[in-house]
């Protein structure tokens, strides 16, 4: 069976993204985390720079880590000026650094063989898709 991982990037909690993406799940076995109960520093961008990236003293290594265990990995979040959330998009960015991090060598294979979907919400939720991971 298929590891599922949520990631829920609403600062809200019991959102209406999160309530879409529940009923979405309901009765499939996935590990979820609520980005907003972590703290993730913004990249400090050192693609370019003689050092690199310096290590960050906060929690994404943590959920980085759940990520990179996933098969599936689905994104719930709120769109916010036709965007992702701020917290996902955070997460998200701070991947540059993972790429050039070693103590994750081979993180650019690993989530090229990961599926992924996105469950976002602009309005009120009235309909909704149930997800299955086969």
């Amino acid at each position: 069976m298929s590891e599922v991982l949520v990631l829920y990037g609403s600062s809200r909690a019991s959102s209406n993204t999160e309530l879409l993406t529940k009923k979405a799940i309901a009765g499939v076995n996935v590990k979820e985390v609520y980005l907003r109960e972590f703290t993730i520093k913004p990249i400090v961008d050192g693609r370019h720079t003689e050092h690199g990236f310096d290590d960050v003293d906060d929690d994404y290594n943590t959920i980085i880590k759940q990520v990179e265990q996933s098969d599936i990995i689905l994104f719930s979040t709120p769109i916010y000026w036709y965007s992702m959330s701020g917290l996902m998009k955070n997460f998200v960015d701070r991947w540059s650094q993972t790429l050039r991090d070693p103590k994750f060598p081979d993180f650019k294979e690993k989530m090229s063989r990961k599926k992924s979907l996105c469950a976002r919400d602009w309005r009120r939720p009235t309909s909704y898709q149930r997800f299955s991971p086969d």
